[in-house]
């Protein structure tokens, strides 16, 4: 538990102020916002997929409350450190007024970092019926992986209309937004339909004998 603290005390002064502090004003580039708020996938996804391998033999709704507990927990640390980045910002501007992203673009990245935090661990879950913890964490770092890899070197392997095409719809911060909320959309679809496989395929428990 101390050791688990002390990481998010490192991960909240590095993401929350050092950063901030190194990016100054760019820190409210609305890319590295939808960034910092998919930070709670990262948090979620380990901890549901050790949750649900380890709870095989639980019951659906007790490994569902738990989750519940820990998307909570995720995404809590993600909005700490959303805000602490943003008084971090405003504190060293010392400017005349308060200095933060549109409330609209907030709320649409942050549902979908909870809708999305939502998804992972209905998949985590789903996985977990079939692999063992580690494996599950390793089929989800690999998908993490392969998206970071698509949109570090996706410019190189697509053809430059492509790439305008996608720059035109989604580098202003209102296209962004209307992403966020249907991206929002389709992870609470997600959810709802990895729920059924992991009801399906719940373990089967004894009746009770008098």
């Amino acid at each position: 538990m101390a050791r688990q603290a002390v990481v998010i005390l490192i991960v909240v002064a590095a993401f929350g102020i050092l950063f901030p502090l190194y990016k100054g004003f760019g820190f409210l580039d609305s890319r590295i916002l939808a960034a910092y708020a998919c930070l709670a996938l990262l948090f979620v996804a380990p901890a549901s997929a050790e949750l649900a391998a380890h709870g095989k033999s639980s019951a659906p709704a007790a490994v569902i409350r738990r989750m519940a507990v820990i998307i909570a927990w995720g995404w809590g640390i993600t909005v700490v450190i959303l805000a602490t980045a943003i008084v971090t910002l405003n504190l060293m501007s010392r400017g005349g007024g308060w200095i933060a992203p549109p409330s609209g673009f907030l709320a649409a990245i942050l549902t979908f970092s909870l809708s999305a935090s939502a998804a992972i661990a209905m998949l985590g879950a789903v996985l977990a019926r079939r692999f063992s913890a580690a494996g599950v964490k390793n089929i989800l770092r690999i998908g993490f992986l392969a998206i970071l890899l698509a949109m570090a070197f996706g410019s190189r392997v697509l053809p430059e209309r492509v790439q305008l095409e996608i720059a035109d719809h989604f580098d202003t911060r209102s296209a962004l937004t209307r992403l966020a909320w249907e991206l929002s959309i389709a992870s609470v679809l997600a959810a709802a339909l990895l729920l059924i496989p992991f009801l399906r395929n719940a373990p089967k428990t004894e009746p009770e004998t008098s």
